[in-house]
């Protein structure tokens, strides 16, 4: 596979493109999106990680990937999902 001296091309494309979506996710930030902002940053932490344990603590920063950049982004939206729609029925109802 190609890459980009220690690091995957694709690794290296999908922290690229991690970061520049941060650009309207902070942009767009409001207090009742803060779950879902915290949940995508915390994916960026991931694709950093990810990228970094090529050159340095390569145990570390996979746990960090994995634990972090994924589990604890998917409880982060998962909690943000609830309360956007516990906030939602009580508006509505």
């Amino acid at each position: 596979m190609v890459g980009i001296g220690p690091f995957g091309t694709l690794e290296v494309v999908g922290l690229l493109v991690a970061v520049i979506g941060l650009v309207p996710v902070l942009s767009q930030y409001r207090e009742e999106t803060r779950w879902f902002t915290a949940g995508y940053v915390l994916l960026v932490v991931g694709m950093v990680a990810t990228n970094l344990e090529a050159v340095v603590l390569g145990d570390v920063l996979n746990f960090v990937e994995h634990g972090v950049g994924i589990g604890v982004a998917g409880i982060t939206f998962f909690l943000a999902a609830y309360l956007r729609r516990e906030n939602r029925i009580k508006t509505e109802g």
